[in-house]
């Protein structure tokens, strides 16, 4: 038992560090606004690879170095991830980011941080935040994009694409032509 001179002062000291506890907590943006980073992960997995499969091919495969998983959750949190894109069992276009994480009950994987993608013929998006939809076989983003393709540079506010970035909608775009060598 706490003598009563020392419970005053006992709990002001907790209440401080409280405070001072408080201060030191990832933000909502380092958690990517999900609460993930104040769980402990159910699971730490090195080498991590998860496929997506529909009708029995492989759609996308996602790989990373390191992955934490939260079960209550129903998401892995992976460190540089990298997202490889399959259409009709060649791969379409590659996708790489700093940080990502992808819903383990529906396999939607969104990235952040720098994200970029490269297609099959080259054409080349960038941007900071990318969210795939498996379901749809679509790529989204509400960020600034930059579309790179070889003969133009398209940038705007926001995009949905197919990851081969083949049917792409970019808003408020503004698009400038290449000007062609000539030998």
């Amino acid at each position: 038992m706490i003598p009563a001179r020392f419970r005053a002062c006992f709990g002001g000291f907790v209440i401080a560090m409280g405070v001072m506890n408080g201060g030191c907590r990832p933000s909502s943006q380092d958690a990517n606004a999900s609460g993930a980073a104040v769980e402990t992960p159910t699971q730490i997995l090195k080498g991590f690879e998860m496929n997506d499969v529909k009708n029995n091919i492989k759609t996308m495969t996602l790989q990373a170095p390191e992955a934490r998983i939260y079960d209550t959750l129903q998401v892995a949190d992976v460190d540089q991830p990298v997202l490889v894109f399959f259409k009709a069992g060649r791969m379409s276009s590659r996708l790489t980011a700093p940080l990502g994480r992808v819903h383990t009950d529906t396999h939607d994987v969104e990235t952040w941080g720098g994200v970029t993608v490269v297609s099959a013929d080259s054409s080349t998006l960038t941007t900071d935040r990318l969210r795939y939809d498996p379901k749809k076989e679509k790529i989204f983003s509400n960020d600034p994009v930059r579309l790179e393709k070889t003969d133009s540079i398209t940038e705007g506010i926001g995009i949905e694409t197919d990851p081969e970035l083949h049917t792409v909608k970019i808003g408020r775009q503004k698009v400038r032509f290449k000007k062609r060598m000539t030998s």
